[in-house]
């Protein structure tokens, strides 16, 4: 094809920054991370003063992405606000809805469609937190030949169960792309960013639900299209209320590099909430506007997110409170996540 030949010989040639573009898929109901996406999009979950997405689209305008094609589904018009101000900032961002799901592969082909004319596209998992040198990975794509449809990050990891694995050979071209599997055929995983020439669109059904995981990256691998760029940085998929926790503390206590800025420290109280001066908040704690904390009351590792009500003396480890939820006196929530509204006020015999 004419139009791939030419996207193929403009990524190899031109400047590494100039036409890159980048989809963020954004659409899934994010059941794992329930009760907390019960009436909120999984990326757009706070970590910090900042969103989920907003965390990976500040790295991508750090790489030099002019434009963004956000793939949505569930509660796609929640992303409205959040559209509108990035906008407002000069960011070139668009969205694409997924009216029924459509799976990784799916929502990438509709992306896709918007951006015919990038050099290269940056591939995001809107779940995602990572640390890795993404300028290496473009470049890596730059540098390959026209038959390399797509670069994958991958990492390694000591128990590859709970991950797609990968095999790689000395060159860096995948060999094997296995999706979560109970016996993985190596500890190298993917990582979940990919940068992919914005022909692989023709790598993909036209039509209906396609999981880029199992079906369309492992028919790239027996073409040799694919290829890994090994870096073992930060990395979090932020997929459940835990996860989401460990994310905000380490925005406080160790900053992955790319991610949004925030003031760094034991905690963090957003303009509008209400902490008594007798609470004691650590371990990368962050209270949310509306949010009120109790005299004596006790947060580590805390998120608490708007109009919470934390009463006194109760103890908050490791957990979220949802947004207007309640937690009693002398209450302790440990390793738990409460969902909007829902109220913990009996203290556990």
């Amino acid at each position: 094809m004419a139009r791939a030949a030419a996207a193929a010989d403009r990524a190899r040639t031109g400047p590494l920054l100039t036409g890159l573009a980048a989809v963020i898929l954004a659409g899934g109901r994010g059941r794992r991370m329930l009760p907390l996406t019960a009436d909120s999009p999984k990326p757009l979950l706070p970590v910090g003063p900042w969103t989920l997405v907003e965390h990976q689209i500040t790295a991508l305008r750090a790489l030099g992405v002019d434009r963004v094609v956000l793939s949505t589904g569930y509660r796609h018009e929640d992303f409205d606000v959040l559209v509108q101000r990035l906008r407002a900032t000069g960011m070139e961002l668009v969205t694409v809805v997924e009216e029924t799901p459509l799976g990784t592969g799916g929502g990438l082909r509709e992306a896709l469609k918007a951006l015919p004319d990038a050099a290269a596209v940056v591939v995001l998992n809107g779940d995602l937190l990572s640390g890795h040198d993404l300028a290496a990975q473009v470049a890596m794509l730059r540098a390959a030949s026209g038959e390399t449809t797509g670069i994958v990050h991958v990492r390694e990891v000591e128990d590859a169960r709970a991950y797609g694995s990968v095999v790689a050979d000395d060159d860096g071209r995948i060999t094997a792309f296995v999706e979560k599997s109970a016996s993985p055929p190596s500890l190298t995983v993917n990582a979940g960013t990919y940068v992919v020439r914005p022909e692989l669109v023709d790598d993909i059904a036209r039509d209906g639900e396609v999981s880029l995981e199992k079906e369309v990256f492992p028919a790239l691998v027996e073409r040799g299209a694919l290829r890994a760029y090994r870096e073992s940085a930060y990395f979090l998929d932020v997929g459940s209320p835990a996860a989401l926790v460990t994310a905000n503390r380490d925005l406080l206590l160790a900053p992955w590099p790319g991610a949004a800025p925030a003031p760094r420290g034991p905690s963090l109280v957003l303009p509008g909430a209400a902490v008594d001066p007798s609470a004691v908040l650590t371990g990368g704690t962050v209270v949310h506007p509306g949010a009120v904390i109790g005299a004596g009351a006790r947060l580590e590792s805390a998120l608490v997110l708007a109009g919470a009500h934390l009463d006194a003396h109760c103890q908050v480890l490791r957990s979220v409170i949802g947004r207007r939820a309640h937690v009693g006196a002398d209450v302790v929530v440990t390793d738990d996540a409460l969902g909007t509204e829902e109220a913990r006020t009996a203290v556990a015999g």
